[in-house]
């Protein structure tokens, strides 16, 4: 069952008192109030006077003294259910618990989660990082709870019978009911092998048990364990144990989804078209359906001392274990020079993407000092113009990083471990640790030879087929086509990741879906402050493109751009408000 709440316009008065029962209902001050029907909401006893329009007025939710202690508390409530101007009058923004939620596939930590049976979309408050990723793609539910770190989301008020703001709306604008289940069933009862068990693996795995109940499905992974990437980083400076970098429950595949899990497991052959595959320790899989989602990896690094001791990627589990370990046998960021003086250790990031800059937070939350090389002219230079680029320089450099931006590393330096990184204009950086995040390659050579089309990635189109029948492709080893180009492109990007496994699983058992194709955006979030990047943000590289910056102030920067009328890039810095409209308008190519 998918609980909705339904709003309708023609009786809402905006008076608010939806928004502020909302906010006492989820404090953590409010009366135990679970439980309670309609009935209960004739306390005063006796027949209701007729409010506006003729519909009753209902008693307020708000007993005496809750709002006056949900004031008080620490972290005040925040409203879940928000009144804005939309196109026809007044609004109510809240969780529309889409049969699709794109919140749920764009989350990296776990918090939100789409139950497979029912359907229903919930958030687990303690699993949330805040990288506002959910933002970046709802317009509608989701809220940022800064002094929390986290988001707060319209959860149709779950422990209660009737949600709060329907008890609170004396017109009856807001009412509760019950989503039709429109999930498209499959006869199909082959054999799904799935290879791969990050976002894209699992949400193939989710989406043919949903369609296909009657299928069978195994997960080739070359892990042990499932974990969400993008999490390392989080785990790395010590905001979460590793252990909490899991993304899905323990024993999630096998006890929800019935999947057979071969942990441990690499493919490294396809015999032929049909299969079988071949993986590492000899077992040949045969398949009625193969879906590929093995990955990528970081890119290495090709020059003189790349392979000394100190010299790391994270991109794995088994990065992050290395990392710490070497860390810590320098006193957990303490290091000794020359003289015998106490010292901080340094570590040089090589990359000014995400995942470097991620890093870069990461290692000074550890105690050490840190400087990023990047090749490019300003910081995260695939998800920011210039403008943005120099503020983000600023807000590193204020927190102690030494910033090198057009510069690149020839050399590693040292005898036997890290000792400095040379860059191209000579000049020799102190280094105890180096981290390579220079970008990705596909996971896709063992497949070479296979029949299987392939550029950088596996060809593939929006529903996830490559150039071989029954055999699909899905996530970072996957190139799809670009909404903006129609060109084939990689994306790397968690959510398109899982949307991509998503269509490939539903269509390798019948159902025929297709993904957005490969989306260019991203949310990120340094030293507190907020980005969030949709398709192309610099109009020179687009014909017949126009910028316009409507914000570019202290503390906050938007950029629009736009192609022929139709939204095609938006950049949002410190003010993330509304994002995800804009979102949702390049996204649907909205003119």
């Amino acid at each position: 069952m998918r609980p909705i709440l339904v709003f309708h316009r023609e009786h809402c008065m905006a008076c608010r008192g939806c928004e502020l029962a909302c906010s006492v209902a989820h404090s953590a001050s409010v009366l135990s109030r679970v439980g309670r029907d309609d009935e209960r909401k004739s306390a005063t006893g006796g027949s209701r006077a007729d409010g506006p329009r003729g519909y009753p007025v209902r008693p307020t939710l708000v007993a005496s003294g809750e709002l006056e202690a949900a004031i008080a508390e620490e972290f005040p409530p925040k409203r879940r259910v928000f009144l804005a101007d939309g196109s026809d009058g007044v609004e109510a923004l809240r969780c529309e618990q889409c049969l699709e939620p794109l919140c749920a596939f764009a989350c990296k930590s776990g918090a939100l989660r789409r139950d497979p049976a029912t359907g229903r979309v919930t958030l687990d408050d303690a699993r949330c990082v805040a990288c506002y990723m959910c933002l970046t793609v709802c317009p509608f539910g989701i809220r940022p709870d800064p002094a929390r770190d986290r988001v707060v989301r319209c959860d149709v008020c779950r422990d209660r019978l009737t949600p709060a703001c329907v008890e609170a709306c004396p017109t009856g604008a807001l009412s509760a009911d019950t989503a039709p289940d429109e999930r498209v069933r499959s006869e199909f009862q082959g054999h799904v092998v799935v290879v791969g068990s990050s976002a894209a693996g699992i949400a193939a795995c989710e989406a043919a048990r949903e369609h296909a109940p009657g299928c069978s499905i195994t997960l080739v992974s070359a892990d042990a364990s499932t974990y969400s990437r993008p999490l390392l980083s989080y785990a790395l400076a010590g905001r979460l144990p590793p252990d909490q970098t899991d993304w899905r429950g323990a024993d999630y595949l096998e006890k929800e989804l019935g999947v057979h899990v071969l942990g441990g497991r690499r493919a490294v052959q396809l015999e032929s078209s049909t299969g079988p595959l071949v993986l590492d320790d000899g077992t040949k899989l045969r398949f009625d359906k193969l879906i590929v989602a093995t990955g990528a990896r970081a890119t290495g690094l090709s020059i003189p001392g790349a392979d000394l001791a100190g010299v790391f990627a994270l991109r794995n589990f088994e990065d992050l274990e290395a990392i710490s370990e070497y860390v810590g046998q320098t006193g957990v960021g303490m290091s000794a020079d020359a003289a015998g003086r106490s010292a901080c250790a340094t570590a040089v990031v090589l990359g000014g993407g995400n995942v470097g800059l991620q890093a870069c937070e990461a290692f000074l939350a550890r105690g050490l000092r840190v400087t990023v090389v990047v090749a490019s002219p300003h910081l995260l230079s695939q998800m920011v113009d210039a403008e943005a680029g120099r503020r983000l320089a600023d807000l590193f450099r204020a927190h102690g990083v030494e910033v090198r931006t057009s510069r690149d590393a020839v050399e590693v330096v040292g005898s036997g471990r890290v000792e400095a990184v040379r860059l191209d204009n000579g000049e020799l950086v102190a280094a105890d640790l180096v981290l390579v995040a220079k970008g990705i390659v596909p996971n896709v050579e063992w497949l070479r030879g296979s029949g299987i089309q392939i550029g950088r990635g596996i060809s593939v189109d929006l529903s996830g087929r490559t150039s071989v029948p029954g055999i699909f492709a899905a996530g970072d080893c996957a190139e799809a086509p670009d909404p903006l180009t129609g060109r084939l492109s990689l994306s790397g990007i968690w959510p398109v990741a899982y949307e991509m496994g998503r269509a490939a699983g539903s269509t390798a058992v019948g159902v025929e879906r297709a993904s957005a194709g490969a989306l260019r955006m991203n949310a990120s979030r340094f030293f507190g402050e907020s980005i969030i990047s949709v398709g192309e943000v610099r109009a020179e590289r687009m014909e017949g493109a126009r910028a316009e910056i409507p914000m570019n102030r202290e503390g906050a920067y938007r950029k629009l751009i736009y192609q022929g009328g139709r939204l095609t890039g938006a950049l949002f810095y410190g003010d993330i408000t509304d994002a995800g409209t804009y979102y949702r308008q390049y996204r649907e190519g909205v003119s």
